[in-house]
């Protein structure tokens, strides 16, 4: 068959319905209603002649040759964006748009360059340039970034994957918290003791690094989640006790609502960093975001 634009664009229905697990879900990614994604599937699977998933009130679940045209239809997108940012890169001034991934709950903190690199980069002048930004969780930037569905991302990553580039933007100290009448926070002077018998929680992509500091062997016991919101939560309910960045514990123990535990025991440096893919080095609006990033001053124009 000859692909024409309307079938990529029905392509993109269906990407984003799998990607979403299911009709659902996909609305608020897509701006449709139900109905007119469930009409572009039933389009999408006429124009295929194959079923390729079923939903309903069974839930959503692709069919083996839906599975197929996921997969090629990743392909073809990833191909497309790498086609599009190679004629980018041909240009001499930033132009385009820039999808830029983030952990959450980084813009307290003083030492994070993103609010300073985003004023200058979006300056009166920069019509010609549109900025996507999302918060996700480091893997899921990671699986976007190859897709090419990020340009850039900042945020954590422990494990980094063999096909992107990464560099070093910042550090940030997590210290570990608890309410102030859990147990590890009344014993201040012997918090091992309680520490030894207290609810933990972790933000996930974080976990070796933690349970290290704190001699945690048992991951049984302990509470993983991806957001550093929820595990906030956690530690103000006065059951667990965890790590928190400093700059976004700040107002909590200013009210009093948390204890930071042995400061000079229970502390980490981590480093965030700056991912991208390499194809996308050269393009000039990664290279101008990204040196507005690590340089702190915007660069000289073109």
């Amino acid at each position: 068959m000859n692909l024409a634009g309307s079938d990529l664009n029905l392509l993109r229905v269906f990407f984003a319905v799998v990607e979403a697990n299911g009709v659902a879900n996909a609305q608020a990614i897509l701006n449709k209603d139900s109905s007119t994604i469930s009409r572009a599937l039933s389009q999408l699977e006429q124009r295929l002649n194959v079923r390729l998933c079923e939903r309903g009130r069974q839930g959503f679940r692709l069919t083996p040759e839906g599975a197929t045209v996921h997969r090629q239809a990743q392909r073809l997108f990833t191909s497309l964006r790498g086609f599009e940012q190679t004629v980018e890169s041909l240009q001499s001034v930033a132009t385009g748009r820039l999808k830029l991934g983030i952990i959450d709950n980084i813009i307290t903190d003083p030492a994070c360059p993103l609010l300073p690199a985003l004023r200058r980069f979006q300056a009166p002048d920069r019509d010609r340039v549109k900025l996507n930004l999302e918060v996700l969780a480091p893997e899921e930037m990671e699986r976007q970034l190859q897709d090419k569905r990020l340009d850039l991302a900042i945020g954590i990553f422990e494990s980094p994957n063999e096909h992107l580039h990464y560099q070093p933007l910042y550090r940030e100290t997590d210290y570990l918290y608890a309410a102030p009448d859990h147990p590890a926070a009344v014993d201040v002077d012997r918090p091992d003791i309680a520490l030894a018998c207290s609810r933990i929680v972790s933000r996930r992509f974080l976990r070796e690094q933690e349970l290290a500091l704190l001699n945690q062997t048992d991951r049984e016991g302990i509470t993983f989640t991806a957001s550093l919101e929820a595990v906030a939560a956690l530690i103000l309910s006065g059951a667990y006790v965890g790590f928190l960045p400093g700059h976004y514990a700040r107002r909590w123990v200013a009210d009093g609502e948390l204890v930071r535990l042995d400061p000079r025991r229970y502390q980490r440096d981590t480093t965030l960093q700056l991912a991208t893919h390499p194809d996308s080095l050269e393009r000039p609006i990664i290279k101008d975001f990204t040196g507005r990033l690590l340089a702190g001053e915007p660069p000289a124009r073109t």
